[in-house]
């Protein structure tokens, strides 16, 4: 009897393992009238994942049943896309019909496990994510997650002649799931004489995660090594290493799948310092050419900026702190004298240290 007991508490251990510990559920397998991954549940069968109930506007008030698969009960209802994907409904006794009942809120539940962390063994809750397409006769009303409420049909008009059929709603579930069981209810309003549902799961990519490090301002140098930690890792130029150099601005991303089929992305930027232009000359005489003087850079990311413009005598006669300004030829609102003048301009960009850039200029009339 000891035998048996602890081997039931054994079983009892592995099964609750499996739940909490079992892969991700793969997309597909939310699908509506779908019997496993790769089938469709028979039409008239019942559905093995999907319930539905009767309510009124606001909550289920009778109890969940499995739902009826139904197929294309109306020509009008677009044929599923997914190979195991079918159409659903309460089982009213006559395929979709339900005149008899005049309009009605139905209100559909999937129940899912998920385990602590996805495929990669990232935590659940912060890394789930599930993509829907929904079509319903007549109308997708709400889509909650965990009581959650992810959508609202808000359009005007009545939402129990909404045409759902033909118009999608689609959905990222990225928020509200847990480890354990989560529940998706699906909250469908139809007016005679058909009621159906149908839900699509799609596949979507992995987050992608970081480690290439930050973006990065150079001050000085011709190149930049970006480091992988993993040997195999494929670079934006179809190369295989751990490491790349780099001798240009650009966006570089590099890309790692390990053993387990996950694939990790990430991009970084590298910018090899900053590069100015300050014209030698121009003329502010509102000839619509060359008014107005202002220095031109690869990059506004300034933490500190101070642009000052000095006469032969040493006196400012323009200042401003937004490298995007610039000097029309007037100090105080009268027009300056032609001639050469002084400025200079106190800049500091990404962590590079502070830098002054001088020069002269020529005003011309």
């Amino acid at each position: 009897m000891r035998v048996g007991l602890e081997f039931l508490m054994c079983l009892v251990f592995v099964c609750c393992w499996f739940l909490v510990s079992g892969q991700v559920p793969h997309a597909s397998e939310i699908n509506t009238g779908s019997r496993s991954r790769y089938n469709i549940a028979p039409v008239g069968s019942s559905d093995p994942h999907w319930y539905v109930a009767y309510g009124d506007s606001s909550h289920a008030t009778t109890p969940f049943v499995p739902a009826k698969v139904v197929g294309i009960c109306d020509a009008a209802w677009p044929v599923p896309e997914a190979y195991n994907a079918n159409w659903i409904t309460y089982d009213f006794g006559a395929n979709c019909e339900h005149l008899a009942y005049g309009c009605v809120d139905l209100y559909f539940r999937r129940e899912m496990v998920l385990p602590a962390t996805d495929d990669c063994g990232a935590p659940i809750e912060e890394n789930y994510c599930l993509t829907l397409n929904l079509r319903a006769d007549n109308n997708i009303y709400a889509v909650s997650v965990n009581d959650v409420k992810y959508y609202q049909h808000n359009l005007p008009g009545n939402p129990y002649k909404y045409n759902g059929a033909k118009n999608e709603v689609h959905l990222n579930l990225c928020q509200g799931w847990g480890e354990g069981i989560n529940t998706i209810l699906v909250h469908v309003k139809s007016c005679p004489t058909l009621a159906g549902l149908l839900i699509q799961g799609v596949p979507t990519q992995e987050k992608p995660k970081t480690f290439l490090g930050k973006d990065t301002v150079l001050c000085c140098g011709q190149s930049f090594v970006l480091v992988s930690p993993w040997e195999n890792t494929s670079w934006y130029d179809d190369t295989v290493g751990k490491t790349k150099t780099v001798n240009q601005d650009g966006n570089y991303w590099a890309k790692y799948t390990d053993k387990d089929g996950c694939t990790i992305l990430d991009t970084i930027a590298v910018r090899f310092g900053l590069k100015t232009y300050v014209p030698g000359s121009f003329s502010p005489n509102q000839d619509g050419i060359n008014d107005c003087f202002v220095p031109l850079f690869s990059n506004k990311s300034f933490t500190l900026y101070e642009f000052r413009v000095f006469d032969r005598l040493g006196t400012l006669v323009y200042e401003s702190f937004d490298p995007s300004a610039c000097w029309d030829g007037q100090n105080r609102g009268k027009p300056c004298s032609e001639g050469v003048y002084v400025y200079a301009i106190l800049l500091q960009n990404g962590e590079c240290s502070s830098t002054v850039v001088k020069g002269a200029l020529t005003l011309l009339r």
